[in-house]
């Protein structure tokens, strides 16, 4: 990982991630240290985004919404991407092939794009949380290879992997416990590895790979399908 800043005026704006992960897969993380002004300079909004983020109440979410469209701008530049979303609510850029996949939790947020698949990436905070929603998620055999130890950092990547399949299909049919599968991994110590996971939907049951990475008490993970070329 490297860390980049850009100055403009006396604001100094946190691009933490900006690289390549293959030759059609870019991967970028956005640390949300500025006041919401300092954002809304960096970014065009039409007036049905106007809207939008006129009608959020708080002032994360904002902060959040704006950081993201500019984490991308960044990232697509000299393009300048403008976001919407289909039916289900799963985002795209308009007038693009590109796909693309968006997270945001407390200070960070992330997006991956693809030129050629559909991609899928969660960020979370690293919470005692995981433990008492983790039925809601998990099989029962997946539990119990999780184990105890590192449990916290498992279970989280195990929630993370199947919020970036389930945002990498983009349909309502997938369901979390029922459909999708995290093989058993090790978590490595340098908080950094990946791990392979199966998601069913009508369409049939695929294999992917999963990617995580800690970055100070978050947990970044992004899934990929296994035939992407590397």
């Amino acid at each position: 990982m490297y860390f980049c800043t850009f100055k403009i005026g006396q604001e100094r704006m946190p691009l933490i991630l900006n690289k390549e992960i293959d030759i059609q897969t870019r991967l970028g993380i956005w640390k949300i240290d500025e006041p919401k002004e300092a954002l809304k300079e960096q970014v065009e909004l039409d007036p049905t985004e106007e809207d939008q983020y006129v009608s959020f109440k708080s002032e994360v979410r904002k902060k959040q919404w704006l950081s993201y469209r500019i984490l991308l701008k960044k990232m697509l530049s000299p393009d300048h991407p403008f976001l919407e979303y289909d039916s289900f609510g799963k985002p795209r850029l308009r007038n693009s092939r590109l796909y693309i996949s968006i997270s945001h939790s407390g200070d960070y947020s992330a997006v991956i794009t693809s030129k050629t698949s559909p991609v899928g990436i969660d960020i979370e905070h690293l919470k005692d949380r995981i433990y008492r929603i983790k039925d809601k998620f998990l099989s029962v055999e997946e539990d119990l290879k999780i184990g105890e130890a590192d449990r916290l950092e498992k279970l989280t990547i195990a929630w993370g992997a199947k919020e970036a399949l389930y945002k990498m299909y983009g349909k309502p049919e997938v369901e979390f416990q029922r459909d999708i599968f995290i093989e058993s991994f090790d978590y490595l110590c340098g908080g950094k590895g990946q791990c392979k996971a199966r998601m069913k939907t009508p369409e049939g049951v695929e294999k992917y790979n999963i990617f995580y990475e800690r970055i100070s008490d978050y947990m970044l993970v992004y899934a990929l399908k296994p035939d992407m070329e590397r």
